[in-house]
């Protein structure tokens, strides 16, 4: 199974605002029970990452117009591509745009709390 997790950059630690994340690091869970264990495949790259986004968004959908909510939806579609191939994205915050992108690739949300900062910490949140 392949888990993906916003992050900064290689030091691993948690972007909380996944639409905006510079980083998704891609893990593949390997083993079973004792013998489980979590292996960093790579960092893609998101291009639509922004450092300064990371508590949130400041656009709200209720703002647009129905031709600028659609444009704004289709500008999350670059998420689903960047982890078709993981089967869970573990995320703080994921705005509906953001969470609807990843439910339509079959990606299931596991939510992570606040307060866990790196990412090799956060796969007890896995459901």
């Amino acid at each position: 199974m392949k888990i993906a997790i916003p992050v900064y950059d290689e030091n691993l630690k948690i972007f909380g605002n996944t639409g905006h994340t510079p980083f998704f690091a891609v893990f593949e869970q390997k083993g079973n029970g004792m013998f489980k264990h979590f292996e960093l495949l790579d960092l893609r790259k998101n291009p639509r990452g922004n450092i300064q986004a990371s508590e949130g968004c400041s656009h709200k959908d209720e703002d647009m117009s129905k031709e600028e909510q659609i444009a704004h939806k289709l500008e999350h579609n670059v998420l689903g591509e960047i982890i078709r191939d993981c089967q869970v994205v573990l995320v703080k915050k994921a705005c509906k745009n953001t969470a609807k992108v990843f439910q339509e690739c079959g990606i299931k949300i596991c939510k992570v709390e606040l307060d866990c900062q790196n990412a090799k910490d956060s796969f007890k949140y896995l459901k």
